[in-house]
């Protein structure tokens, strides 16, 4: 059965994973080989799993991590060995290609395969015949190649890297999988898919806190996205994750991932005395800086800013902190006064409205 959008692994609505999809339907029933070709994360072997469900082949789908071996083992483990063939092989071993008999042999990171791995590769699907270590005899087997690249393969052949034989073998039908930062639309229907899968207590999402989402770059991409999911579903406090919620944990990773920057850094200051003199109503700091809520959310997730209300009673108005990768300052009327300067604002204001053609 082909894959359609209710069987599908690829969960979006978005015109690229939709054209995805329909690509897939239409080469799975193939006996071609398939490139897979995206960043980190985006779900290559989901795209993988969805090509062998359709293809209507009765053998297994077989994956298999490239960099996941030493190169001296490439050849044992995909062609198998019989025993006796080196030390420690006391009984035959299939390999990878004979597990996938009828079926479908996944690599994953096939750009790390050595050169030497390289040659033997190109000689199995080229003639559908390859040699178990220490045998006599060849042996057959009726395998689907699908491999997977986290960046375009003739990069890594223009680099000397890759053979242009084997990535043209390979590339006989090359899908292109969207980073996530390219597909923000289905972001929101992604965290309800997550959520019906994580741990812990069941949580509602405000909109707010989807706009942050939405507007990060997600280098992880869908991966990061699940994992941040994860951890909100059982470190989050209450029922309802808000913006401040998300920019809070967004910042952490930033924190432990980010080179030090005294350009951002500086900005963040600014930033983060800007919140203080709108006594950390982003409402009123987006308005005073001239641009739109969910971009000042999305700039306070890229400089690592967080606003944190707490509460002291019902009645109460909320008070709020900022907490921010850099120390702030503890002068407050040397921030305040910082924070009034029209020129400092309209260099904040020109740098936040500008960033969005970058995220994207």
């Amino acid at each position: 059965m082909l894959p359609s959008s209710s069987t599908s692994l690829l969960i979006g609505h978005s015109a690229s994973i939709r054209e995805l999809r329909a690509t897939i339907a239409r080469i799975a029933p193939a006996r071609l080989p398939v490139l897979i070709q995206g960043e980190t994360g985006v779900g290559k072997e989901l795209v993988a799993s969805d090509l062998h469900s359709g293809s209507g082949r009765t053998g297994r789908l077989v994956p298999f991590n490239v960099c996941a071996i030493p190169d001296t083992m490439f050849e044992s483990t995909v062609f198998g060995h019989v025993r006796g063939a080196f030390t420690g092989a006391v009984t035959d071993a299939a390999g990878l290609l004979a597990e996938a008999d009828r079926g479908t042999v996944f690599l994953d990171e096939i750009g790390t395969l050595s050169l030497g791995g390289q040659a033997k590769l190109l000689r199995a699907l080229e003639t559908g015949a390859f040699r178990p270590v220490g045998a006599r005899m060849d042996r057959r087997c009726d395998f689907r190649v699908v491999a997977a690249c986290n960046e375009p393969l003739m990069h890594l052949v223009d680099g000397g890297t890759f053979r242009a034989d084997l990535a043209y073998r390979i590339g006989g039908c090359v899908l292109d999988v969207p980073p996530l930062r390219r597909r923000r639309d289905d972001i929101p229907l992604l965290v309800q898919h997550f959520s019906q899968y994580a741990g812990g207590a069941p949580l509602q999402w405000e909109r707010a806190a989807l706009d942050v989402l939405c507007d990060y770059a997600w280098p992880g991409n869908v991966r990061q996205l699940r994992s941040l999911v994860d951890r909100l579903h059982l470190l989050h406090d209450g029922d309802l994750v808000r913006a401040p919620d998300v920019l809070g944990l967004l910042h952490r990773e930033q924190h432990r991932t980010s080179p030090a920057n005294p350009a951002q850094d500086a900005e963040r200051e600014q930033l983060c005395a800007l919140l203080r003199a709108a006594d950390f109503d982003t409402a009123i700091a987006a308005r005073r800086m001239g641009v739109h809520r969910s971009t000042l959310y999305r700039r306070m997730t890229q400089l690592g800013v967080t606003v944190v209300e707490r509460r002291a009673s019902r009645r109460s108005r909320g008070l709020a902190d900022v907490a921010s990768g850099a120390e702030l300052r503890e002068n407050t009327s040397t921030v305040r006064a910082n924070s009034h300067g029209v020129g400092g604002q309209q260099v904040l204001r020109n740098t936040i409205g500008g960033t969005r053609s970058d995220a994207q």
